[in-house]
Formats: C-alpha cells, structure tokens, sequence
C-alpha cells in the first residue's frame, strides 16, 4: 500500500494564471524537483518573491530508485523538513552491496527511502509553506527582460518577468538548448525500474553488481508494507552502442540474481518498467549558467547525479542551496556580479563528493578489483569504516580508493 497523499491542498491549488504577468518576481524557478522546489524554500524563507513553474501538476510520478542517503537527509534537516520527511519515509537497516563474484559487504549508515511522488509533493509543500507560488505551465524559453529576466509560457501571450531566474529542469534539456545552452548530446547513463509487491522481508537497500546484471547495475529497494523499487541502470554505454538493452539486463537480474528470482517468485509486479536518462558528475555546469543574464541552473540540468551508484536527490538539493545563496545576496544588495562564482562555488563545495563515486566506478567496473574490495571489506573494519565514511561525506575519497589503503586493510 502506498503511503496516502498529504493533505494541505495548496500544492494543488496553484496561482491563477491572471496574476502571473501581473507581478514581477525576484525569482522564477523553472522546475519543482527537489532542486527546484529546495531553491525555493530557501529564497522564500530570506523573504523574496519566488515563483515555482513546473509543466506537471502535483502529485506527479517520477522514475528514480526512491532511496535517500546522508546527502539528502540533510539537506531535509537544514530546509526544516527533517520530521515531516522522517514521519512519510521508511528508514533502513542499513546497505547490502554484492560483488560480481556473489559477496556480500554491509554498511552501515542513514538510509530511506520515499516515493519520488510523495517526496517531490513534500518538498513543493514546504516551499509553498515558506511563501513560494506555484503555477504548472510549460516553459518555451527564458531570456533577459527589462526586469532582468523574462519567462515565456505555453498558451500565454504576455512573459513572466522576474529579476533572476533558476533552470531545475532534471535531465531534460530541451529548454536548455532551445534557448542555446551548451549540453552533451546524449545523458551519461540510463535507468529503468518497477514497483513490486512482495511476501518476503528485506531491511535494507540492496545494491547487485553481480554477475547477472553486468556491465551494468541493479537494485532492489525496500518501501515498506511489503512495496519495492526494483530497478537496473548501464553507465558509459548507452544501449544501441554496443551495450545490451536495459530490458534484457532487468531480466538476467531477475533471473540470476537470487534474491530478486526469490522476490519475483513471491511477489508481483504493480507498474510497468519506467526508465529515465541520468546526467552525472557536474559535468554541465559552465555551459548551463549564464550569469551575467541572472540565469543559473542546479540539479539534474548541470550533472548533479552521482557517478556509479546514480543517486541524485541529495546533490540536486544541495546545489539549489548553493543557487539560492548566491541569488539572496544578489536580491538583498542589487549586486549580480556574485553570480559569477557559482560554477566555482559548485567546484569547491561539491566536487569532491563526486571524486569517491568516480574512482570507484573506475575501479569496480573490473569484476576482479570489485571481488577484491569485497573480501578486503568484509575482513577489514578499517576499510568498510572508510567505504561508508564515503557514503556518509566523513571520508576524502581519494585517499579511500587508493592502493594504500587496500594495502593497509590487509593489516587492518
């Protein structure tokens, strides 16, 4: 059973149409994601006007694997929302990830999860409850305006205006390169996943590099009251190059990976296969910011998704914090040559939290280096503490994926 929808309707009530031009916004946020939405409750909270676009209303679905880590849960915790997300989510025992060769290392740590559909409604909620606006309509482009910043809509003659403006648009970038932002051609990986119903009981996130879902990845998610996110992804090669369709992976996963042979055979399927590109490792943040045009962008849209493991939600949140910083002082002092630092400000604050989830992806994209990390972790104390000082941000990861410290668990 799902968790029920909450009940304050001004998510769902947004503003008219007829005030929309009317007004002149000190920021509009094109995208009500959890970068989007995260943006927004900060900037209304410092007391600006904030105006939330998104093109669906809510609650709506969005395909990702539901789980939240450290990065995310504390985001939660400085928007204010940590009770409210704690009350809706279903905290886990702990991770569970699998070797190609079949072993198994525990770590330990904050992990939930919480459906995207309840999640994202949340967190446009708690924007709205910090004094944002939302309207659902379709952005067709953002350009500079007398006020700064001008935003046309779909079915609307007269724009937006607005002082500044912030892209959140995930990993669509349609309107990015309509409006001629640099971005790559094609996402760097590719995810795709269903809800299942099960009779048996897992308290963990399970994270499968087994050999049955090679080159890629897979995951079996736990959302409580016997519901799971039950998913694979393939990062580097996108399928058509050379890589096998995600849908022949879902099924070796389900046919050769133990547990998940066990869940099927116990359980249901509730939704078809979903899938969604994913954009990683910053990799879009110069060519997707303008800030002399008081337009900056965060989330998905500049790469915030984490390399190997495909976890977005807390990085995304992070780097609206990061926006909304930036564009307060910018408001407060009329002063937009701030701006400027934000790509920089993305270097020094995020960059680093990307380097262990690289290395490790170069790392363990060998089936025999992946087996050994594993044994060494599962005798090693020391090395499993570092492997989750990485998940929990405690740790520099490139002193953890290092020969060093393989070297050192050995003794350790």
């Amino acid at each position: 059973m799902a968790h029920p929808e909450p009940t304050d309707s001004r998510a769902d009530s947004p503003i008219s149409s007829a005030s929309l031009p009317a007004a002149t916004w000190d920021v509009v946020l094109v995208g009500a994601g959890p970068a989007g939405s995260t943006t927004a409750l900060h900037l209304a909270r410092a007391g600006h006007r904030v105006l939330l676009l998104d093109r669906k209303s809510f609650p709506r679905e969005k395909v990702c694997g539901d789980g939240l880590i450290h990065d995310a849960i504390e985001c939660a915790r400085r928007a204010g929302l940590y009770d409210e997300l704690k009350a809706a989510a279903h905290p886990l025992d702990g991770l569970r990830v699998y070797a190609p060769n079949g072993l198994c290392v525990d770590f330990s740590g904050d992990f939930w999860t919480l459906e995207r559909l309840r999640l994202d409604h949340l967190l446009l909620r708690g924007a709205i409850t910090a004094g944002a606006s939302f309207f659902p309509g379709e952005v067709t482009g953002v350009s500079q305006g007398d006020a700064g910043v001008q935003v046309t809509l779909k079915g609307m003659t007269a724009p937006v205006k607005a002082r500044s403006a912030l892209l959140a648009t995930g990993a669509d970038l349609s309107l990015l390169r309509r409006m001629g932002f640099t971005a790559p051609s094609s996402p760097s990986a590719v995810a795709m996943r269903c809800y299942v119903q099960s009779e048996i009981e897992i308290r963990r996130l399970v994270v499968c590099f087994d050999g049955s879902c090679l080159p890629g990845y897979a995951w079996i998610f736990p959302l409580g009251q016997g519901r799971y996110n039950v998913g694979c992804g393939l990062f580097g090669l996108a399928p058509g190059d050379g890589a096998p369709s995600l849908q022949a992976l879902f099924n070796s996963f389900l046919e050769g990976f133990p547990l998940a042979r066990e869940l099927m055979a116990k359980g249901e399927r509730l939704s078809p296969l979903k899938g969604s590109p994913l954009r990683c490792g910053l990799e879009g943040v110069p060519g997707r910011c303008r800030p002399a045009a008081r337009i900056l962008a965060a989330g998905e849209a500049i790469g915030t998704t984490f390399p190997f493991t495909g976890e977005g939600i807390g990085k995304a949140m992070e780097s609206g914090e990061l926006a909304a910083g930036l564009l307060d002082e910018a408001l407060r002092t009329d002063r937009w040559d701030g701006l400027s630092d934000y790509p920089g400000l993305l270097e020094r604050e995020l960059r680093l939290k990307y380097l262990g989830y690289q290395k490790a992806e170069r790392w363990l994209s060998r089936p025999w280096v992946a087996n050994l990390v594993a044994r060494r972790a599962i005798r090693s104390p020391f090395l499993r503490a570092a492997l989750e000082g990485i998940l929990n941000e405690t740790a520099d990861p490139r002193r953890v994926f290092s020969p060093a410290t393989i070297l050192l668990s050995f003794l350790r």
